[in-house]
């Protein structure tokens, strides 16, 4: 293997890490259950994997992938026929399109998330963190910190309040840019 392919080869593997995100979503709004999801996907990561030298670099590698995606939902609904539960033909080509638009904006949703969670103060950042540990309540956190549950409610609502103001700005500005 030469270097030319080399090159390409490391293009598509960066090409296709960033969009695994999106990939997920997408297969994941189009098929209902989990882990027919993640089989899915694993099989649309193959086969992108072993027909990367179809694409052609510099056009949108996103709408590809999802393409591909597609194209595997259906392959794996003929073989799902038989399950209790699944969406018809007509109501997958209906959904496709949305499925794709709607994975874009939770991405979107999730990195303005992710930003502004970093933006936090350690104090705030740990506040949070041990408040969505599995079955934590304020109380328990409270407890844990040695603060008064009031004080544990009230610092929350701030954080929460803050977070929103930061996601709806960083949201706002990636519209208009």
């Amino acid at each position: 293997m030469g270097d030319a392919d080399s090159q390409r080869d490391d293009q598509i593997v960066e090409l296709l890490t960033g969009a695994q995100q999106q990939l997920t979503r997408y297969v994941r709004t189009l098929v209902p259950n989990r882990t027919d999801a993640d089989e899915v996907l694993q099989e649309t990561n193959l086969y992108i994997w072993r027909n990367a030298d179809q694409f052609e670099l510099g056009t949108n590698f996103t709408a590809w992938v999802c393409r591909i995606a597609h194209y595997q939902v259906l392959t794996h609904r003929k073989r799902q026929l038989r399950s209790r539960l699944h969406f018809s033909d007509a109501l997958v080509e209906q959904l496709a399109p949305r499925a794709a638009e709607s994975a874009a904006r939770r991405g979107d949703d999730v990195e303005a998330f992710e930003s502004c969670v970093a933006k936090l103060s350690e104090r705030d950042r740990r506040l949070i963190d041990l408040r969505y540990e599995p079955e934590a309540t304020v109380q328990s956190v409270a407890e844990r910190i040695g603060r008064p549950k009031k004080a544990v409610y009230y610092a929350l609502g701030r954080i929460r309040a803050w977070l929103l103001d930061c996601m709806q700005r960083a949201l706002s500005e990636r519209r208009r840019g």
